[in-house]
């Protein structure tokens, strides 16, 4: 697993730069006048959206050039971006710049294409566990860190969060450009129009080719992939839906300043990260892949009713803590089973259409967040999130017995 240790300092520190700026960006968009959509969907839902957009084109390319070249040219527009972030001094600006940060963020797509390169099918999972730690680990420490730089001038500000966001992100790209070894063999790259050889009709020489399949028709060809896509995007709705909306439920409900609300997200990713790299590999040699992501599944929607019927600081801590943990085990275990369903010269794509998915979730959770908290009560986009996971679980569950 040669180059995983590099990457999971890239992402780390990448994710770091994120969770610093998550938290302080709804209250500075509602000092600027934004509407209860965009205080929720302004900052994690337009970052996801754009995304979304750019993550497919990123992991294929990747399956192209080359893993590290993507890694390093989006690092150069993340620091660019953070840099914006916090010189925006309109709405229009600070939307536009997560845009930006969006767009570059899609080497997610490249790096887990990268840790499924240097891992065989059975430590897949134990890989994939290491390297998605990196993002709760970053998480971890972002949020506390935003919750206090954001306050440093007295009211909630993004200038200091992601200024210090921009300088973590010039760190991993020096650290992706210097000690990041390439995974991807140039035999093994797909360039775009490339043609695949065709099983079963090789030559002593040079096997003939046939024509490459879009990450779609990937996608249309197996059931399974579809189903295990669905659910992650209904996890990724749930998870999108309670970290764009907290700020707002703590402070109403309990009063929460932005540093309590920095420790509670600090809390939430360490426990995601224990999850992810400490339990993953030995459960799912245990239960296998598929009975760990329904177990977290359930888990998940344990902690959205949890949030749902809280009554106190502490009730808020429990649900964090079950939340947390259980959605640390889903990702690793569904990206698992999604790489399955791709063969090697086609599984930067398939991965990067399956992270497009979870994005395409983290974009409905905080576009429905907002207008359902303020028009219905702090109650209510718990209750819609945990239906959600509900029916996540169901088709889990209907794929498993198949």
């Amino acid at each position: 697993m040669k180059g995983l240790g590099v990457l999971w300092l890239v992402v780390f520190i990448s994710l770091a730069g994120f969770g610093i700026t998550t938290i302080p960006f709804p209250l500075v968009a509602e000092q600027m006048g934004a509407s209860d959509f965009w205080k929720t969907f302004g900052g994690s839902g337009v970052f996801s959206l754009f995304q979304l957009l750019a993550t497919p084109l990123w992991g294929r390319c990747s399956d192209a050039y080359g893993r590290k070249p993507i890694l390093v040219l989006s690092l150069v527009g993340t620091v660019l971006a953070f840099v914006w972030l916090a010189y925006a001094d309109s709405l229009t600006s600070l939307l536009l710049a997560r845009a930006f940060g969006g767009i570059m963020s899609g080497n997610l797509a490249a790096a887990f294409a990268y840790a499924t390169d240097v891992t065989d099918e059975r430590n897949r999972a134990k890989g994939l566990g290491i390297v998605a730690s990196a993002f709760g680990v970053g998480f971890a420490l972002g949020p506390p860190i935003g919750g206090f730089l954001g306050t440093v001038d007295g009211v909630p500000s993004m200038h200091w969060p992601a200024l210090a966001s921009a300088a973590l992100a010039a760190v991993a790209l020096v650290g992706c450009a210097l000690f990041l070894p390439e995974s991807l063999p140039v035999e093994s790259r797909k360039p775009f129009g490339a043609r695949r050889p065709v099983a079963g009709t090789a030559t002593e020489t040079a096997p003939p080719a046939r024509p490459s399949r879009s990450p779609l028709a990937t996608l249309r060809s197996s059931p399974v992939l579809i189903g295990l896509i669905a659910s992650s995007v209904m996890v990724a709705v749930a998870a999108g839906a309670m970290q764009s909306v907290y700020q707002f439920w703590g402070r109403d409900l309990f009063q929460f300043t932005l540093r309590d609300v920095g420790l509670q997200f600090m809390v939430f990713a360490l426990l995601s990260a224990v999850g992810q790299a400490g339990l993953t590999g030995p459960l799912t040699r245990r239960f296998g892949e598929r009975h760990l992501a329904i177990a977290s599944i359930i888990g998940i929607t344990v902690g959205l009713l949890l949030f749902a019927t809280a009554v106190s600081p502490a009730m808020a801590w429990v649900a964090i803590c079950i939340f947390g943990f259980s959605n640390g085990m889903f990702l690793p275990a569904v990206s698992s089973l999604v790489s399955f369903e791709a063969a090697a010269d086609e599984r930067g794509a398939v991965m990067g259409l399956y992270n497009a998915s979870s994005s395409a979730g983290r974009i409905i959770g905080p576009a429905l967040s907002g207008p359902v908290y303020f028009k219905f009560g702090p109650a209510a986009p718990f209750v819609l999130s945990a239906v959600l996971t509900v029916g996540g679980a169901l088709l889990m569950a209907r794929r498993a017995r198949r």
